[in-house]
């Protein structure tokens, strides 16, 4: 157990706007500019002061889908649970990572919901100040994120939250080494050109990134696929259909996963479409391919009622929680009703994927192997703190695969400022590459290569330069209209 004893100082939150490449649609919205948002935080290691980092996307219309919000109010709220949790964080007192997590997290678990917003979002603003403490930790004690969790650097007691776990070390999650290669299961959102006829020519990118699906299948090597799903049958029939011939006359083994997005208020309307989908030759190697199925029912009901039996047998493939795990018990309310799966996503938790990633080896020493698991997604994780940690928490799991599409919709490093791009490449060289006059996430047969994130802290050396960034306080989400402000100083 630690005995390492962390106080947090305080904090800052720096802004810089990150515009897309093409729009991104997930469920009712399409994302052509985002906030992303990065923490620095000050926080006492056994008494010396260490600066930790942690950075995502506000990524408004999935933490809070509620339809009289709008984007900037849903921007505004995450702002606003981050310092909440922050200011919570600053007023506890010193202790392991792990107690203070506890405490943090309940709080501002208590707070939001006071405050009218949700679970989720709260989980975001704990999630932030917890990742950023975990790196200036792992920097003040020179150990990766692989090795604190071998360690129990941050004093993880599961059995004080699931008294199945009493006993349990982290570490017998955890291969024998971190995964140094992870496979790139490339997101197709709903709005995604499948091959080149969809793309006039006037409306073509050319800036030297894959554009299509066939493109990015061709010239990344892909072999996993993460298909978002509409809610509409028609139109979601016909779209798969679209997606697995071209599956076909590539001739290759796939392995899909589908995203329901929350598109379906009762589970026996998502079991109609796998009928429809298993019940339609054209779609039998497409259906085959399915490892599981994120999130088809809305939050509000996801855990209200054990799923029927009926409709899983329809369904015939796994069913995970996303969206619907947003608090820390979600997931093992969720096994009681029928789910296997939950994601991990830094966004939601580190401590939080750690204990599911117990609770899932917990359930399968009953079953067997594989029964209940983790999968990794992603909240359009961007380089250099967002995607770095996020793949540093799934090595450390030994997920073989992850949602990624940071890569797709945004250009590479370019919401960047030119010298932490040039920062990333140089202390990263496996991960990125240059493309032109441009320095791009490297993918290399399908897959990232990422052995250089085994370095003090949560998986990146080289660090932000909040000077470059907007102060919260004076950001605007209008200024996410000006796609004309150029890119340096945009971006994580």
């Amino acid at each position: 157990m630690s005995t390492t004893k962390l106080k947090v100082i305080g904090g800052r939150i720096g802004i810089a706007n990150a515009f897309a490449r093409m729009p991104f649609r997930f469920g009712v919205v399409t994302m052509e500019a985002a906030a992303s948002a990065t923490l620095e935080l000050e926080v006492f290691v056994d008494g010396k002061p260490v600066l930790g980092y942690a950075s995502d996307l506000l990524a408004y219309k999935w933490f809070d889908k509620r339809p009289e919000k709008t984007p900037a109010d849903n921007v505004a709220d995450l702002l606003w649970v981050v310092e909440e949790a922050l200011a919570v964080a600053r007023n506890l007192p010193e202790g392991s990572l792990f107690t203070l997590w506890r405490q943090l997290d309940e709080e501002v678990d208590r707070r939001a919901v006071a405050a009218g917003f949700n679970r989720l979002g709260a989980s975001f603003g704990v999630s932030m100040v917890e990742r950023a403490t975990i790196d200036a930790l792992g920097r003040a004690t020179g150990q990766s994120f692989f090795d604190m969790v071998r360690g129990n650097a941050f004093g993880i007691d599961g059995g004080a939250v699931f008294p199945e776990l009493a006993g349990m070390s982290p570490a017998s999650i955890l291969a024998e080494k971190p995964l140094e290669r992870i496979g790139l299961r490339h997101t197709v959102g709903l709005v995604d050109p499948i091959e080149a006829g969809d793309i006039a020519s006037a409306d073509r990118l050319d800036d030297g990134l894959p554009e299509t699906l066939a493109d990015y299948i061709e010239q990344d090597d892909l072999s996993y696929l993460k298909i978002k799903i509409a809610g509409d049958p028609t139109s979601d029939m016909a779209r798969l259909e679209r997606i697995a011939g071209l599956m076909d006359r590539i001739g290759r083994a796939f392995a899909l996963t589908l995203d329901g997005n929350e598109q379906y208020s009762r589970l026996e309307e998502f079991a109609a479409l796998m009928d429809a989908i298993r019940g339609n030759p054209a779609l039998d190697r497409f259906y085959d391919a399915i490892l599981f199925i994120e999130q088809p029912l809305e939050r509000s009901v996801a855990l209200s009622a054990p799923l029927d039996p009926r409709a899983l047998k329809t369904i015939g493939k796994p069913l995970l929680i996303d969206e619907a795990d947003g608090w820390t018990s979600a997931y093992h309310e969720a096994t009681a009703l029928g789910y296997h799966g939950v994601s991990h996503k830094n966004c939601k938790g580190v401590i939080r994927s750690l204990l599911n990633a117990m609770l899932a080896e917990t359930r399968n020493r009953q079953t067997g192997p594989g029964v209940y698991f983790q999968s990794a997604e992603d909240l359009t994780c961007l380089p250099v703190v967002s995607l770095q940690a996020d793949l540093a928490v799934v090595a450390a799991l030994g997920i073989t695969h992850v949602e990624r599409n940071g890569h797709h919709y945004f250009h590479g490093l370019e919401h960047l400022p030119a010298r932490e791009a040039e920062a990333a490449l140089a202390a990263h060289p496996d991960l990125y590459r240059r493309e032109g006059s441009s320095i791009v996430t490297a993918i290399n047969g399908g897959a990232l290569d990422i052995a250089s994130l085994q370095v003090p802290g949560m998986g990146f050396a080289c660090l932000p330069d909040l000077g470059q960034r907007t102060r919260a306080a004076d950001w605007t989400f209008d200024s996410l209209n000006k796609s004309d402000a150029g890119h340096a100083g945009t971006g994580d």
